[in-house]
């Protein structure tokens, strides 16, 4: 479990991308969409460097000790320092709305913060720029744009009449993410390098396979493996198109929220899912579970 921990920890501070940070251009804040909701990045760039989506599936509601541990993980401000300046940063969240129809929460290039804490490029110039420029941008638009992003999730303001889906469509999720242009992730996206976060309990509930029905959460029974799912002649063409295509390239890690339907990891979900990304060929790791400590 020590050993669990570890990885737990220090995998958010494995960062990628191939063009160093102090190599990139020191755009100023005049010169990057940061006013009227824009995206931060720069305005007249077309280079595209890192780009990770964290998609966090809400379709069980989390507890505020499970998104307080999703921020510490995966979007704590020290992350959010140690990101390149201009590498993108998109937040998704899995509840309410079809697959096809969600959009991102928070969608924004990291923007320079007026202090080399972590790199040289982040430093204001004395001569054409103020630090206070630098730090309202990144700390308000920037940080606040990722607190404000998680504060939806934990407190939704969809209203009734704009929930278009029930259940829990993870594998359609992610099918739209590795396919959907404007979400920026599909293999022709032009990022030098691409990472995508999942924190779900993984527990697909969908007509075709709901796992609350078979395999419930108080009984024993395992979930279906994935090889008998994509063999079966009636969802076996399904399966087939349902599988994304992330290209080459592409990083996808897990955090599993064991606690919510597979506590103790003996339903087979993890083997489930870990066929399944086998089949896509992506990278593909499950990087933690909650512990006990964590999940009450």
């Amino acid at each position: 479990m020590k050993f669990l921990l570890l990885i737990v920890f220090m995998f958010p501070f494995l960062l990628v991308a191939n063009t160093p940070a102090d190599e990139r251009p020191a755009y100023p804040r005049d010169e990057t969409n940061y006013l009227d909701g824009g995206d931060l990045c720069p305005k007249d760039d077309p280079k595209k460097y890192s780009h990770h989506i964290v998609l966090i599936d809400a379709t069980t509601p989390l507890t505020t000790v499970q998104l307080d541990l999703i921020k510490r993980l995966i979007l704590s401000e020290d992350y959010l320092e140690q990101m390149s300046p201009w590498d993108r940063l998109t937040i998704m969240r899995l509840y309410g709305v079809a697959p096809a129809k969600n959009l991102p929460l928070f969608s924004a290039c990291r923007p320079r913060t007026g202090s080399p804490k972590y790199h040289k490029i982040d430093k204001y110039s004395i001569w054409t720029e103020s630090e206070k420029d630098l730090k309202d941008v990144y700390e308000k638009l920037f940080v606040g744009g990722v607190n404000k992003a998680l504060e939806e999730i934990k407190n939704p303001t969809l209203r009734e009449e704009e929930i278009t889906t029930d259940g829990s469509p993870i594998m359609g999720q992610l099918k739209e993410i590795s396919r959907l242009p404007d979400l920026g992730f599909t293999a022709s996206s032009g990022y030098e390098s691409r990472k995508l976060t999942i924190i779900s309990d993984f527990a697909q509930n969908t007509k075709r396979l709901p796992f609350y029905e078979l395999c419930p959460i108080n009984s024993r029974k395992k979930c279906p493996s994935w090889e008998k799912f994509k063999n079966d002649k009636e969802y076996r063409m399904w399966a087939k198109m349902s599988l994304p295509t992330f290209g080459k390239g592409a990083e996808i890690n897990a955090i599993f929220l064991n606690s919510n339907f597979d506590k103790n990891l003996k339903k087979g979900v993890m083997e489930f899912w870990d066929a399944f990304f086998a089949d896509t060929g992506a990278e593909f790791s499950f990087d933690g579970i909650e512990t006990e400590y964590n999940s009450s």
